[in-house]
């Protein structure tokens, strides 16, 4: 005799009874089935570096700012927001009236902006040249252009700052310092002005909710 086990299904008791005998041969069956074999692949090596040092949320071999501000909105770089800049600069030039030429003394002057603008070589700088309000409109703003571009061409030639990074303007007496007919308010407003463009790192922070417990 062999080892296999038969099983009789009557079915002369009615529905339930097949259905009983249903279910009990169902279970046979699944008892009877074999798990399928699982085949384990092997380990893969880790090549980018997983660690967020600066706890930004952004893993070391996709984060390109490094020293990010705890708590700080950043992008998927892990970088935070770069804001444009303005930062007007006044040089001190007292140029004669109606008068372009830069005096002795006005080298000086530009020399200090020189020295910052090689201090910092990601700047530009953009000289704006100003008059007082004396003569016509027209005179006063070639003027102007004038002032401010002997300025620039001193920063160039002179100090050899890239002319890529000096641009200039003339405002005429549009934009004046102090209002008024005196000399004195005249010689204010006969002036030049450098203004740095520059993208400066600000940490926008995250909006964090929270509750505070209050005594009643």
């Amino acid at each position: 005799m062999n080892n296999r086990q038969v099983v009789h299904l009557h079915s002369s008791n009615g529905p339930s009874s097949r259905l009983f005998a249903l279910t009990l041969l169902a279970l046979l069956i699944s008892a009877c089935a074999r798990p399928p074999i699982v085949v384990m692949e092997t380990n893969v090596a880790q090549v980018n570096n997983l660690h967020d040092f600066d706890s930004d949320g952004v893993i070391k071999a996709r984060d390109k700012c490094k020293a990010t501000v705890l708590g700080a909105s950043i992008d998927n770089n892990g970088c935070g927001t770069q804001t444009a800049n303005i930062q007007p600069l006044n040089i001190n030039i007292k140029f004669a009236n109606n008068s372009y030429e830069i005096p002795g003394t006005g080298y000086a002057e530009i020399k200090k902006l020189a020295d910052f603008l090689n201090k910092h070589q990601t700047l530009d700088v953009v000289i704006e040249g100003h008059t007082s309000k004396t003569g016509s409109a027209g005179l006063n703003q070639a003027l102007s252009d004038n002032r401010a571009n002997a300025v620039a061409e001193v920063l160039v030639n002179s100090f050899n700052i890239p002319k890529y990074r000096v641009s200039s303007v003339g405002f005429g007496f549009k934009r004046p310092e102090q209002v008024g007919d005196s000399e004195a308010v005249h010689a204010v407003n006969r002036r030049i002005m450098a203004e740095l463009a520059y993208t400066d790192h600000q940490d926008e922070m995250m909006w964090t909710i929270y509750t505070v417990d209050q005594t009643e």
